[in-house]
């Protein structure tokens, strides 16, 4: 079962090795502040109100396609959340605030049913996704359009945003960014339980532009993060 959320200072970050409780604070750059842990606020203090049902993105098809932005290699264009904005979720990765404190109270309500979530790749920047799909690219002698099937061009990725991270299962780290993902614990706990959190599959099965990715998820739980994708659901 899910069951109630739980105090952010009772949220440890879990990753397939054993790490510290760490609390939600801004990067290192940042004016200090109070954290969420010391001000004494509670995920569920912090939690949105109820989210309305989560579109099928295997079903959904916009009104009007001519509405819709261009797009690069099938991907839309993104912007590049602010580091002030961004507070760490584990592992070395960072996620947009609002969609941080719902992926520990996911991470939180898996661990109670016996799953352990990894988060592998949150925020990235326009540098890092140049690598991704530049470097790679060259390594692998990938077209550009054939690389855009696993990655998208920098300024393009919806981790830049903050509101995406990839996730593995600490049981089973070998399928980690792979399509046998789908056949970990992990994966099924999510395909019953992340949209309770506000998180859905980027891309899903038959995704018209881009290759299936069982492990990449985005959170849409607010009108600002809907808005962002709303193009691309």
């Amino acid at each position: 079962m899910i069951g109630r959320l739980i105090p952010l200072g009772a949220i440890a970050f879990l990753s397939a090795t054993p790490s510290p409780i760490l609390a939600l604070t801004p990067p290192p750059a940042s004016p200090p502040e109070v954290t969420l842990e010391e001000s004494g606020i509670s995920l569920l203090e912090l939690t949105p109100p109820p989210l309305p049902p989560l579109l099928d993105s295997s079903r959904y098809i916009p009104a009007s396609p001519s509405d819709r932005p261009p797009t690069l290699y099938g991907h839309f264009a993104y912007p590049e959340a602010s580091d002030v904005d961004l507070f760490a979720v584990g592992n070395g990765e960072r996620l947009h605030r609002s969609a941080a404190l719902q992926f520990q109270a996911m991470v939180a309500a898996a661990a109670a049913d016996g799953i352990q979530l990894v988060p592998l790749s949150g925020f990235r920047s326009r540098e890092a996704q140049s690598y991704v799909f530049y470097a790679i690219a060259d390594q692998r002698g990938q077209t550009l359009p054939q690389r855009a099937r696993y990655a998208a061009p920098p300024g393009h990725s919806e981790h830049h945003t903050g509101y995406v991270i990839d996730i593995g299962d600490a049981s089973a780290p070998i399928y980690d960014l792979r399509v046998s993902f789908e056949n970990t614990p992990a994966f099924r706990w999510l395909t019953a339980n992340a949209a309770t959190f506000g998180f859905e599959l980027s891309f899903p099965q038959n995704h018209p532009t881009v290759n299936y990715e069982p492990w990449h998820w985005r959170w849409v739980g607010d009108a600002e993060s809907r808005q962002l994708f709303d193009h691309s659901r």
